[in-house]
């Protein structure tokens, strides 16, 4: 690798949504707290934020452009 070039990597801590603390390398030299983790965002729970909308995105599109044939 090339000299100079590269930042230097300082071991913090991330704080996870559940308390836990994990040791971690980065470029920044502050410690994170995570408001987002795959504890509670939707693309790891499985949970669908509009979820109770089931066909009513497929109704409100064909209404919307009912005018192009679709």
């Amino acid at each position: 690798m090339k000299k100079g070039v590269h930042p230097e990597y300082h071991e913090i801590n991330v704080t996870r949504t559940d308390g836990k603390t994990v040791k971690m390398y980065s470029s920044v030299k502050k410690d994170l707290v995570l408001s987002s983790d795959n504890l509670n965002h939707p693309a790891w729970t499985g949970q669908r934020s509009n979820a109770g909308e089931k066909g009513q995105r497929t109704e409100k599109f064909k209404k919307k452009y009912a005018g192009f044939g679709f």
